[in-house]
């Protein structure tokens, strides 16, 4: 089984800024071809890495909805799926993108996620490192997209009623009867003493560990310049900090 890194939070929190240089730090780290899946309805993860995103699996379900009866002869449903899967991956020299785009429309789609569900696992396996970027709902965790995740990242600021709200996505996770491995709370974007925020880390005690995090002002240049963030130069205080995590992961 690879190693699923599955990364969650409350909108704009940067999670996917996170997620982008786990990727990048995984594939420095073992040489290997990473997989990243943008879990995010509000799917930024491509910009972030750089990539872009022509087709999501949200279009790729509409379209096979509407084309249900156009399988081409000699081709089982189930291929034809799987081929226009794979037609939605973005493959790159350090990583493969796959993005799941929006939620479902009106219309039965329970065949169509079923194959999707398999192909997406299948897909996984073949990967020593899957970095998974969520929506705080985890729609995708929810509807078993996969079972088992080694290391969950919930990202939070650093406020009370953020790190509540990490609680309680790490909850509901556990509720979904999703295996969780290894739990991490990670403090993004703290300025000033770093150890004015230990009494917030100390209410997340439902979490293995805990990471903090600085307000990178090239992160925030970067993403005000429309720039990759994972192109952050290698000796950025972030990037190495994400680095010793991907070597904890």
């Amino acid at each position: 089984m690879s190693g699923r890194i599955a990364i969650a939070g409350k909108g704009g929190v940067g999670k996917s800024t996170i997620a982008a240089l786990l990727v990048r730090a995984l594939h420095e780290r073992t040489g290997k071809v990473i997989m990243a899946v943008d879990a995010d309805p509000n799917s930024n993860l491509g910009e972030k890495l750089g990539m872009r995103v022509e087709r999501t699996i949200g279009d790729l379900r509409e379209d096979l909805l509407k084309k249900a009866d156009e399988v081409p002869v000699g081709q089982s449903k189930q291929d034809f799926v799987r081929y226009q899967m794979q037609l939605a991956m973005v493959e790159g020299s350090s990583f493969d993108l796959l993005t799941m785009g929006r939620p479902e429309g009106p219309g039965c789609y329970c065949f169509i996620n079923n194959i999707l569900r398999i192909f997406l696992d299948q897909a996984m396996e073949k990967y020593d490192h899957v970095v998974i970027d969520n929506e705080a709902g985890m729609e995708h965790l929810s509807r078993r997209t996969s079972k088992h995740i080694d290391a969950f990242l919930v990202v939070s600021d650093d406020t009370k009623i953020g790190v509540e709200t990490a609680v309680r996505i790490l909850s509901l996770a556990k509720e979904m009867g999703i295996e969780v491995g290894r739990s991490t709370l990670v403090l993004n974007k703290v300025k000033g003493d770093v150890h004015s925020v230990v009494k917030v880390v100390a209410q997340a005690s439902k979490f293995e560990h805990a990471v903090v995090l600085p307000f990178d002002r090239d992160v925030e240049k970067a993403s005000i310049e429309g720039r990759p963030v994972i192109e952050l130069p290698d000796g950025n205080s972030l990037y190495l900090m994400i680095k010793a995590l991907a070597l904890e992961l």
